[in-house]
């Protein structure tokens, strides 16, 4: 039964990106790819991140580091070895 479920969401999907963005062929493996590291992030900080008011004008970084705990005042050079 979870199988056919999970069949049937991602074509689905594939249709929606096909449609979407039928230049982009790779679009769907990526989107993919992205989902499934989702699965590793504690649906806490998601909630935190993306669900709770936001009471002023926010900075995305400080919401990020907020959610985080960590300091992402460095470049995009330093944290690329911390996301591979």
């Amino acid at each position: 039964m979870a199988d056919a479920v999970n069949t049937e969401a991602r074509e689905r999907l594939q249709e929606l990106v096909q449609r979407s963005h039928p230049s982009e062929k790779l679009r769907y493996s990526t989107l993919l790819l992205a989902l499934h590291t989702l699965f590793g992030i504690h649906c806490g900080m998601l909630l935190a991140l993306f669900f709770r008011p936001v009471q002023r004008a926010a900075n995305i970084d400080e919401l990020v580091r907020n959610a985080l705990g960590a300091d992402i005042s460095t470049g995009p050079a330093q944290h690329s070895s911390m996301v591979q």
